[in-house]
This record gives structure tokens, sequence and C-alpha cells, in this order.
């Protein structure tokens, strides 16, 4: 049910490092094609474009090849456009742009007018998508304030909230940004992507943090998806079902519907115990609830002198948890192809759990402690993210228990 898509990869070489070069006849047949399918399926295909590494400007050059690149585009097609100034330098490189701007967001305010005057002549349906240099933050700084008080309603501005990665998108910040910039806000909402500093994270984890209401203040919110395409795919089924009815949105009840859908419900059921270790991401604080509470309720048992209940908690666990490691050992879902490193740390996660278990019950405890330490030092030398640290302090204070 969603009803745009923003072609914007930095990967894509003539996207942003070769922005000024024309595609190749393969690769503009490619894009044709990708905009024809989004056209089949009712969804507006908006080709961004992101010269500002480069681009002089007040160059008029530069000027015409940005806009014979759009021209090439539109041969093909594709009646959206976008212009991309993110992740660039604060300070103009160029100094014909110094002498003429003084500051950055003049020279923008230019380019941007002068590309959305030549675009409306070009076609006056035209929608014009612009992300600016400053993208995030309360709405009311001095560049984004600026620069969409300069530009027409008309124009479309990308805004990701108070952060690159925003834990909420709240309704008092979408009036404020609609204040001081006379735009509503465009949300790119940086969820579920997992690049940079979070690549051993896996986002599988519902849309939640966005206000029901949020709706009424802004143009819409787009989300960034993560190279792992299936993967990708729960977080835009739950962010669909909260798009279309916000104020009826259960984040938790969308999760496990979208599960279902990609798995099929026996399999969902199965694959939840893993599911549940990758909740981890800008939206969520704590991975594994249910481990998590199982944990705490076997140390609070030994606590109170009860190791028998203690154990009988940690046996449980283990058993829902193995019967999750038979099924991805099963394979045969694209899914489970993209998760292979994380299966992995949970295989290691239930042989350190099935550690602890056979270190408690045995007479001899100390002659099994090597074992237990080794299987923790494995697992926790692996970079990819599981579990919360609750249960490496208890596998560490079985390690006391025992020495």
């Amino acid at each position: 049910g969603m009803n745009r898509y923003y072609y914007a990869p930095k990967d894509d070489p003539f996207h942003r490092d070769r922005w000024e070069e024309l595609y190749t006849e393969e690769a503009l047949a490619d894009l044709a094609a990708l905009a024809d399918y989004t056209a089949a399926r009712q969804m507006d295909f908006v080709y961004c474009l992101a010269p500002g590494l480069t681009i002089e400007f007040s160059g008029e050059a530069q000027f015409m090849r940005l806009m014979e690149k759009f021209r090439q585009v539109y041969s093909v097609g594709v009646r959206h456009f976008g212009l991309l100034l993110d992740d660039i330098p604060a300070e103009l490189l160029h100094e014909t742009d110094r002498v003429r701007f003084g500051e950055a967001v003049n020279a923008h305010i230019f380019l941007l007018r002068r590309c959305f005057a030549a675009l409306k002549a070009m076609e006056p349906s035209v929608r014009f998508i612009v992300c600016p240099m400053e993208y995030h933050g309360r709405g009311n700084e001095y560049y984004i304030s600026r620069l969409g008080q300069a530009l027409s309603g008309e124009i479309e501005l990308f805004w990701t909230g108070r952060n690159i990665c925003s834990q909420e998108l709240l309704e008092e910040d979408a009036v404020r940004f609609a204040q001081h910039t006379l735009h509503p806000p465009l949300y790119w909402d940086n969820f579920p992507v997992n690049d940079a500093e979070m690549l051993h994270e896996m986002h599988l984890g519902p849309l939640e943090g966005r206000e029901p209401g949020l709706y009424r203040h802004c143009r819409g919110l787009a989300l960034n998806g993560m190279e792992y395409f299936e993967c990708t795919k729960v977080a835009f089924l739950t962010a669909a079902r909260y798009l279309w009815s916000p104020e009826d949105y259960d984040p938790q009840m969308a999760w496990l519907w979208a599960l279902e859908e990609l798995l099929g419900k026996e399999s969902a059921a199965r694959f939840l115990p893993f599911a549940e270790q990758l909740l981890t991401s800008c939206l969520k604080v704590q991975n594994g609830p249910r481990m998590a509470a199982a944990i705490d309720r076997a140390a609070a048992l030994f606590r109170a002198g009860n190791p028998a209940a203690a154990l009988e908690t940690l046996e449980a666990l283990m058993l829902w948890m193995e019967d999750c490691r038979a099924f991805l050992a099963q394979g045969g879902h694209p899914m489970l192809a993209e998760l292979g490193k994380w299966i992995r740390k949970y295989n290691q996660c239930c042989d350190v759990l099935r550690q602890v278990i056979l270190v408690l019950k045995a007479p001899k405890k100390t002659a099994l402690r090597s074992c237990l330490e080794e299987k923790l030092e494995e697992y926790n030398e692996n970079a990819a993210v599981l579990t919360e640290f609750g249960f490496r302090a208890f596998c560490e204070k079985v390690l006391e228990y025992v020495s």
C-alpha cells in the first residue's frame, strides 16, 4: 500500500560521485524498467541526484549538466525529481561561490530555486523534493529556517527528526518545523537502515515511536531500508500498517503479523525466540525481552535459595530456544539466508546457555567451568549484536559461583 519510491542509492555512481555524467544506454534502460515497475503498482517514482560534493553553485556549465541529466531521466518517463544536499561540506568549496553567496545556505537557495523553475518549465506537474544540508534537529535552526522560507511551498523538504536516526517523531516537532520553514516536513525515516556503526545490528523490529497524529502535520514518511532486502520487509510491512491507520497502530501486533506474512504462522512462531533478539535499533533499547525476563527470574530464584526452580526456568527457556535453533538450521527461506552471522551468534548463545545449565546441575561444577568460559568468550568475541547485557552478566555470576 505504500505509494512512493525514492531512487537515491549512493552505490549508483551516476547518482552522486559521477553525477555530471549521463547514464549509459544500459543503465538508463535499467532505470526506466524500475520506473515502469513502480508505476504499474500505482507508485510515484522520484529520481534523486546528489551533486553537492563537487558542484559550483554559481556555475552555468554545471547547472546545464545538472538539467541535462534530469532531462535524460525525464525522457524515459520519470516526472518527479529530488536534489540531495546531505552529507556535504558546510563550507562552500569554490571561491566563486564564496564571493557570490557568502554562506552555504544562500548558494543552496539559489540552486534549488533555479532547478525547480527549470523543472516546472519542463513538466508543470513535477514534484520536487529536497534533502537539505542540515536535515535533523529541532526544526527551528538558522539554516533550515532560512532555506525553507526562501523556497516555494510546492517544494518538499526531507527531515529525519531530532536525530539522524530518531527514536521518536513527535507532532510538536513537526509543527515547529512547519512554523519556522513554512513547509510541513517530509520525514526521511532512517529505519530500519543499519549501515555505518550499526552494521553489526539486525533491525528486525517494528516501526514505533511515531506519534499517531503525525500525519496531520507532515507530507509523509519514507523509510530507509537495509541492504538486507528480505529482512527489510519486516519493518516495511509494519510501517505500511502505521501509514494506513496510524491512530489504530499497535507495533507489537503489526510485528507479529509481518512475521506471519513473510514466514507463515507456524514458522513465525518457531522463529520468534531468534527474532526477539534482533530488536535493537534507534527505536528499541532492549533485545530479547522474554529471555531477559527468564534470566532475571532464574537469578532471583538462585538468590532466594531455590536452585531447583531456577534450573526449571532456565531449562524451559532452553527448550524454547532450541526449537527455534532447529528451525533456523532447516533454512529454505530467503530471509534466513541474509541472517547468517546473527544465526551463528544465536547458536553460540544456545551453547552458552546449555553449558550454564550443565554446570549448575553437575555435582562437581568446577569440572565444566573451563568449557563455559571458552564458550562465553567465543560468544563475546562475535561482533553481531544479540541479547542484552543481563545474559552475559548472569553467565559471569555462574562462573563466580563455581570458582
